[in-house]
């Protein structure tokens, strides 16, 4: 069993990965059919690009149907052309159902590590 001051360090520890994913200026997000091939070739765009992926999340939506978040670096309009036009080709793949491309969700403060500082001062 882990004692309560490891979990709390690697709680921390992905609390502050997801303070890095704040400097994502873009996220695309995917409702796409369940197939791993298909996840695949989109992620596979993104290298095919030479584009960084800070993070990629994905979740069932239903019983057939995934999400897949994609958050991405953008430092100029270059870019943000760039991944507006991957989206485009993305969303024309077969079992694609819908494609955007929006800034990241600021994530909300999680109240339980606020009440484990006040707890612990």
């Amino acid at each position: 069993m882990f004692a309560v001051g490891v979990i709390n360090d690697r709680i921390d520890a992905m609390n502050a990965q997801d303070a890095t994913l704040s400097r994502a200026c873009l996220e695309q997000v995917y409702l796409i059919e369940r197939d791993a091939g298909l996840l695949c070739r989109i992620l596979g765009l993104y290298a095919a690009r030479g584009i960084d992926v800070l993070a990629a999340h994905y979740a069932y939506a239903a019983q057939d149907v995934m999400t897949l978040k994609v958050s991405t670096p953008c430092e100029d309009a270059d870019m943000t052309d760039t991944l507006r036009v991957l989206v485009e080709k993305a969303a024309s793949l077969v079992g694609v159902i819908a494609a955007a491309s929006q800034p990241p969700a600021l994530r909300r403060p999680n109240p339980l590590g606020a009440a484990r500082e006040s707890a612990s001062a």
